[in-house]
């Protein structure tokens, strides 16, 4: 059994070798180029007239969230609960002696409709695991960065003493850690941790598919999850899903003296950058946010996108959204929303947003769009929002800043120092 998961596993990653593939011959445009973002972040929606004050833009959110979750994401929890159940020091000189390691496990449930149901954890835990990384020499509260990633936390975290389940299929190590490191750049698995806690960020890791990221299991979990929900065609979709655990960590993280609680941000890579982007929309105590390589059902827009269509990503993965986007196929112009009021809603809060210049696949022109349809809302609000014209100009001090870089699809070297620099601008002293 553990050879055929690891044979599907390499097939897995060699689809998304040849999916890549596609488009590794196509670059994306450094000028913006397309139809601007629709509906106008601060025009008439829903009955209700144009926003021209930051009050009436608060009373705005509320609207954009359900049209958001009705036409894309599917339903939230009506609420939400988590407990930390224990914590443990692994390792008090980890990171070559930059970090201590420890690894907390969290329970956490969701309510719809007075049903409060809660997260399954790995067979033989109590909960679910927050890997927790905090700088050696800290002095005080420090920021820290939340992540999800593809691979299972005792993947992500380089360390023996890190929980894994007893039948874990080590998805991440061996010869196909290599084909992931190939395929993916060198920080797919694993981010720079030495890098990360020296300059004195923290760093949470989150092992995201405590809601599985498979066809069938994923939105089987999701109906278990939601089990007071009714409406099959708005349930929620991991995307959601994951972007609410996001959440369950800030839970757990604002409550320890170690962490700057007005200092916690997201970071995803790909699906996960859809969360993250998710998870801020409809949590404002994340700070700041990085969503690297979002794409479709993320940063980048639905209408007149290049890359990944609506249809396709909900055909190949039908358990990531609601049901009423996959309806939505073809019919993109006639959505009420579209993901530049994503953006929108996070403003004032700064977001990077992590692009290629080969992955059109994942359409920067479509998120320097999506960026471009926010940037009023950010101006609004007092932030300078997207202050660059091309999608090749790096500027991290930005409310939200656009990353390009050479390359594919991935986490590469390139990418963690700008992600660091944009930390340094926002949230570090």
């Amino acid at each position: 059994m553990k050879l055929l998961a690891k044979f599907l596993f390499l097939s897995a990653a060699l689809t998304v070798l040849s999916g890549c593939a596609r488009v590794t011959l196509a670059w994306a445009d450094l000028k913006p180029a397309g139809a601007a973002a629709s509906p106008p972040a601060l025009g008439a929606f829903a009955g209700d007239g144009p926003v021209t004050n930051p009050p009436d833009w608060e009373a705005r959110k509320p609207a954009l969230q359900k049209a958001l979750e009705a036409e894309v994401y599917g339903a939230f929890p009506d609420a939400s609960s988590t407990r930390v159940i224990g914590k443990r020091v692994l390792n008090d000189g980890a990171f070559a002696g930059s970090g201590v390691l420890e690894e907390w496990t969290l329970s956490a449930e969701a309510t719809f409709n007075g049903a409060a149901v809660e997260t399954k954890p790995f067979p033989g835990r109590d909960g679910f695991l927050l890997e927790v990384a905090l700088p050696a020499d800290a002095t005080g509260p420090v920021p820290i960065i939340v992540m999800e990633t593809f691979c299972p936390s005792w993947e992500v975290v380089p360390d023996p003493a890190v929980s894994r389940p007893a039948d874990a299929q080590e998805m991440g190590g061996g010869p196909l850690g290599g084909v992931m490191t190939y395929v993916f750049g060198r920080y797919i698995c694993t981010p720079p941790f030495e890098m990360i806690l020296e300059r004195g960020y923290g760093v949470a890791v989150l092992y995201p598919n405590t809601v599985p990221d498979q066809r069938d299991e994923g939105l089987a979990e999701l109906r278990r999850l939601s089990a007071g929900y009714e409406n099959d065609d708005t349930r929620w979709g991991a995307v959601a899903a994951w972007g609410w655990l996001f959440s369950r960590a800030v839970d757990a993280l604002e409550q320890d003296p170690r962490i700057d609680a007005n200092a916690i941000a997201t970071w995803g890579h790909s699906r996960y950058g859809k969360a993250a982007l998710v998870a801020a929309a409809w949590d404002p105590r994340i700070a700041a946010v990085i969503a690297h390589q979002s794409g479709t059902g993320g940063a980048s827009l639905n209408r007149e996108k290049k890359g990944e269509s609506v249809a396709a990503i909900t055909g190949a993965y039908p358990h990531w959204f609601a049901k009423s986007y996959a309806a939505r196929a073809g019919e993109e112009k006639g959505m009420d929303v579209d993901q530049h009021l994503l953006l929108a809603l996070i403003a004032p809060r700064p977001v990077l947003l992590g692009n290629a210049r080969r992955d059109v696949w994942s359409d920067p022109n479509g998120a320097f769009r999506a960026a471009m349809g926010a940037d009023p809302v950010y101006e609004l609000l007092g932030s300078d929002g997207l202050s660059q014209s091309r999608l090749d100009e790096w500027r991290p001090q930005a409310g939200i800043a656009f990353w390009l870089r050479p390359g594919t699809h991935g986490v590469v070297k390139e990418d963690w120092p700008a992600f660091l620099e944009f930390l340094d601008a926002h949230l570090g002293e």
